[in-house]
């Protein structure tokens, strides 16, 4: 709540949470889009729910209109073999890790080959 509450001077409040709270991008996105205008300007409202944002999901699109998602776990919280660093035994792989890569046959290979990558790190791991 410091962080929100912290006086911002001239500078926007984009700037004020990315340098504060770190938080940019598509996470203020989503704050702005599911608070309204005037609770993302409230300070108590807006720390609020970035500790808890409510987020009411209706339904999945249609799987014609499905693409690859963006975002995902960070490679600098991974080791060489893809295992979460705070986490050990946990792997991740394909869509799970944050990277931008093109649709397609692409992805799919890059995906087959994170799942081969993280599953010989978790044999290793395991002892297997």
């Amino acid at each position: 709540r410091a962080e929100v509450t912290h006086p911002r001077g001239s500078r926007s409040l984009s700037s004020h949470l990315k340098s504060h709270a770190g938080i940019s991008g598509a996470r203020a996105g989503l704050l702005r889009e599911v608070l309204g205008a005037t609770a993302y300007a409230d300070p108590l409202q807006l720390a609020a729910a970035i500790k808890a944002l409510p987020v009411k999901l209706v339904a999945p699109r249609p799987l014609d209109e499905a693409i690859s998602t963006a975002g995902g776990v960070r490679f600098e919280d991974l080791d060489a073999h893809l295992m979460l660093r705070e986490m050990p035994g946990v792997f991740c792989t394909g869509e799970m890790l944050d990277w931008e890569a093109p649709t397609g046959g692409y992805l799919l290979t890059a995906c087959f080959a994170s799942g081969r990558a993280a599953g010989l790190g978790a044999r290793a791991w395991c002892g297997c």
